[in-house]
């Protein structure tokens, strides 16, 4: 995410899906053909740069060659698409776990051929039209229609509208051309123009800060021992599966109404449910026993903590209601909102500004957990959590303005001054749709 911070708007988005492809496939075939332990390190770092890339240049990609009125539910679409991709990481574990020893480095390989069909799909997508656009203004200040990059940028746009004809894209085109040169200049912007944009900024970093500190680590952190409670035999694989089924079928929920319900809805939706899920988590937590009799709950044994089995099921129940809140509202929103909000000469920096905040809050929330877990008690951590979510309905309600049915162009726009949420609202005008 720093290297993309400081080189994104150099490289286009097309070569860092490339980049990120390339890192995959090596990553994955390190670590599942190395012989030893630190090898196998390497090759899941290299892994792990390959997300970095991905994580940055999905979200950007999608937003920049998406019609206005289907973008929500194309970006959105990605995080179905990463949710698919964990349960079947989850499948392949499971199909794998009877090969002893070398099993799991057939589930790693897997992942290589899939980077080569992402390699080679990419290589026949043109790059993001708004992208050659923005290079073109910056590499002539003049938009001739001879223009080798204006010429690119409409084969691209046609490529990406197959069922407009050529005096629509033109149109579009246009639009797009007369909007960013308004917006950005002729001059190439720094790495660290994105902090000019304090707006755009506090809207993507807050929402990612939010997703991480509302408790979703922690809900799954205790999932497999909430089914183990409620009775569930295997409870490992149970809670696995369960949990991604369920997540998969909240973002389709989201996918599928988010160009119609709008971003601020289903935040208010999503975030309402975990912070539902968690006060009955938290008060279910409150009854936790020990199974040693005459030992109070603060000193047993981990092992020997259990919830009552109404409280276990009340528990599971709210766990998957937690799930499917933050899959409704945070989890493809937040990143929605960050392809949508930032200027078009600044947003793959700034975006990777928000993916580290992304990064090292998460990171975090998981080294603080223990330290939490014995300050607070889980069932005060899981409260404190809860305190957190209706907090970040606060920020929904006051700082994070509605996009849906506008241009990138638009929203850039109705940004450009510093607004609340509440002062920003669509209006629609003869000409479309305008920010007041």
């Amino acid at each position: 995410s720093l290297f993309c911070f400081a080189y994104s708007e150099n490289m286009g988005r097309k070569l860092e899906v490339q980049i990120g492809a390339a890192l995959f496939f090596a990553g994955s075939v390190i670590a599942a053909a190395s012989p030893v332990k630190w090898a196998i390190y390497v090759g899941f770092t290299v892994y792990g740069f390959g997300i970095g890339f991905g994580m940055h240049a999905a979200p950007v990609f999608i937003a920049e060659i998406s019609p206005a009125d289907i973008r929500g539910a194309l970006v959105s679409a990605k995080e179905a698409i990463v949710v698919t991709g964990i349960f079947l990481g989850f499948a392949l574990g499971l199909a794998f776990q009877g090969v002893e020893t070398i099993g799991w480095r057939y589930m790693v390989m897997f992942s290589a051929g899939v980077a080569v069909v992402m390699e080679v799909g990419i290589t026949f997508v043109p790059e993001s039209p708004r992208f050659l656009v923005l290079k073109a203004i910056r590499g002539s200040g003049l938009l001739m229609s001879n223009d080798a990059g204006m010429n690119r940028a409409f084969s691209a746009l046609r490529w990406f509208r197959t069922g407009d004809t050529d005096d629509a894209v033109n149109a579009e085109l246009q639009t797009m051309c007369e909007d960013i040169a308004a917006a950005v200049g002729t001059q190439a912007a720094s790495v660290f123009a994105a902090f000019r944009y304090p707006l755009p900024l506090i809207i993507g970093c807050g929402l990612v800060f939010l997703q991480q500190i509302t408790g979703q680590p922690s809900v799954l952190y205790y999932a497999t021992n909430i089914f183990k409670d409620a009775g569930f035999k295997n409870s490992a694989a149970l809670s696995s599966t369960g949990v991604g089924i369920v997540k998969l079928l909240a973002t389709l929920l989201t996918v599928w109404r988010v160009d119609k319900a709008g971003r601020r809805l289903l935040l208010y939706v999503g975030i309402t449910m975990q912070a539902v899920s968690l006060a009955v988590i938290s008060l279910a937590f409150a009854f936790r026993q020990c199974q040693t009799s005459g030992v109070d709950i603060s000193q047993c044994e981990k092992e020997q903590v259990y919830l009552p089995q109404e409280w276990a099921v009340a528990t599971v129940i709210a766990l998957m209601v937690y799930v499917s809140g933050y899959q409704v509202g945070f989890g493809p929103i937040a990143w929605l909102m960050i392809s949508e909000v930032f200027p078009v000469g600044v947003r793959g920096a700034a975006l990777s500004v928000a993916a580290v905040v992304n990064f090292l809050s998460n990171i975090g929330m998981t080294l603080t957990q223990g330290i939490l877990q014995t300050l607070l008690t889980p069932s005060g951590l899981f409260l404190a959590y809860m305190v957190l979510s209706i907090l970040s309905l606060v920020f929904v309600k006051f700082v994070v303005p509605e996009t849906k049915g506008k241009t990138l162009e638009e929203i850039e726009t109705m940004l450009s001054s510093w607004k609340s949420a509440r002062d920003v609202r669509v209006i629609p005008t003869e000409g479309g749709l305008a920010g007041a």
